[in-house]
């Protein structure tokens, strides 16, 4: 089947910096341009229109202040350049910040909804960034929406299926086809747990950082290679 939405696991960074010596404020300024290169790449898949990165999990958020003041200047920092990346406008990319968005600094979240604001109108591609994200908090979240929206009398239990529940999580888009995770680990650590019930997965050994466009294109040929049935 066409590829039309892939997902990145980014991992691999810090064990990335110990093995060559940068710190680990370069090692993520270096992840971070990975992840724009990665955003570059996808034009030569047209057929691709969603892409979704995991960028930070709930977990990552329990990190030493020190490391996450670093992440935190960098997120910044990238997002004040949104406006300048050639392919946001090249590409009429469409940025979507997922997860629980409130536990991000004041000024990182206005940011965030900056970028959205300035590229909502953007036909091209979707890329999702999943930030204070978890998939299971992210079920959890889409129920709690869902019952107050039965109390308040605004849905029947009886309109309630797999793919109406798709509207109470954080965005609701295609769900990815293909999940390609570096940094050596075969699991897919709380991403997109509802969305990924038939993703044909992709490891990489390769340390996000290291990612290259060659390594792209054989996790995408790998997926051209299979025979997905769904279950039937």
């Amino acid at each position: 089947m066409e590829l039309n939405s892939i997902a990145f696991i980014p991992d691999g960074n810090r064990r990335y910096a110990k093995l060559s010596g940068y710190s680990l404020s370069q090692t993520y300024y270096h992840g971070t341009q990975k992840a724009w290169d990665v955003i570059n790449w996808m034009k030569n898949y047209p057929g691709v229109k969603v892409g979704t990165f995991y960028t930070l999990s709930l977990e990552n958020l329990k990190r030493s202040r020190a490391e996450l003041k670093v992440l935190f200047k960098i997120f910044e920092k990238e997002l004040d350049k949104v406006k300048q990346q050639p392919i946001i406008e090249d590409g009429e990319i469409k940025l979507n910040f997922i997860g629980r968005k409130e536990l991000f600094p004041k000024n990182i979240q206005s940011k965030m909804s900056a970028a959205e604001k300035f590229t909502e109108n953007n036909k091209g591609k979707t890329i999702n960034l999943c930030l204070g994200y978890n998939g299971q908090a992210e079920i959890v979240d889409a129920a709690k929406k869902l019952a107050l929206a039965y109390k308040e009398g605004n849905i029947d239990i009886s309109d309630i299926d797999e793919k109406h529940f798709t509207k109470f999580l954080y965005s609701d888009f295609a769900e990815p086809d293909l999940i390609i995770r570096t940094g050596q680990t075969q699991r897919l650590s709380g991403f997109l747990t509802y969305q990924s019930a038939y993703s044909e997965l992709y490891f990489s050994n390769k340390y996000w950082p290291e990612f290259s466009e060659q390594d792209l294109r054989t996790a995408v040929d790998s997926y051209y290679e299979r025979s997905r049935k769904f279950g039937k």
